[in-house]
């Protein structure tokens, strides 16, 4: 299961976009703003190279209208929620199937809320194939001296550095090391379930049976116990967080 939604903001005026990215940092943990933009140009771009779950646009923007925006996309797999100043889009909104409206400035528990609206929507009523559910469990292939491995997400406990190489624990109890940095594999991955906790450590969250802040440690499900970087500590909280929300 997905364990945050990725976010598009689009707006014209740099503040307001600012705004509205602290706004859903610090009430919507299970919301990741992947990128704004600033015209529909921009979130044009931006919709058809990154795939967001949910795009928060104007309205009234110079030379295309954030109405114009969304009229270009018929049959969109992303929740549409409008953001302006003017109670007058409404209509015009609803008639572009907006999943929400919401004023500004916007309040904070008015956005709380349209978003555990589209949280449970997406896990509760998209078909499956749209988002409802992964296709298929997620693999990371690795390459040893002697053949290829596919190693399925879920089976990575966590994920130690070694120098130049890193190795991979899995649930099974093996263990592989590969030729790459712990920088390059976590590009590889690509995938919020997975989080560096540490310089040394990546970890699978669902893996994570205890946080020990006064030993700045952690201990996984096997019952490993491995350290976590102090500065790390509220963003795994975070991330814990929106685990647990979705």
């Amino acid at each position: 299961m997905r364990q945050s939604l990725n976010v598009l903001v689009v707006d014209d005026e740099a503040p307001a976009r600012e705004v509205l990215c602290r706004q859903i940092e610090r009430s919507c943990p299970y919301l990741n703003v992947i990128q704004t933009a600033s015209n529909a140009r921009e979130a044009r771009a931006y919709i058809e190279s990154l795939a967001p779950d949910i795009v928060f646009v104007d309205i009234q923007m110079p030379d295309e209208s954030g109405l114009e925006l969304i009229d270009g996309y018929k049959d969109r797999d992303f929740y549409v929620v409008f953001a302006t100043t003017y109670h007058k889009y409404a209509v015009d909104a609803l008639r572009q199937r907006a999943f929400d409206y919401l004023l500004k400035p916007i309040d904070k528990d008015e956005l709380k809320a349209c978003a555990r609206r589209i949280l449970m929507h997406f896990y509760l009523k998209r078909k499956p194939g749209v988002g409802a559910l992964p296709p298929a469990p997620r693999r990371f292939e690795i390459v040893t001296s002697r053949k290829r491995h596919f190693v399925r997400h879920e089976d990575i406990l966590h994920i130690e550095a070694c120098g130049s190489y890193s190795t991979l624990y899995l649930e099974s109890g093996r263990r592989l090391t590969i030729s790459k940095n712990l920088k390059k594999v976590e590009g590889i991955l690509d995938d919020p379930i997975f989080f560096r906790v540490h310089n040394s450590q990546i970890v699978h969250l669902n893996c994570i049976h205890s946080c020990n802040y006064k030993t700045h440690s952690i201990t996984l499900t096997s019952g490993k116990e491995i350290p976590m970087a102090v500065r790390k500590r509220e963003e795994l909280r975070k991330r814990m967080t929106s685990l647990i929300a979705s």
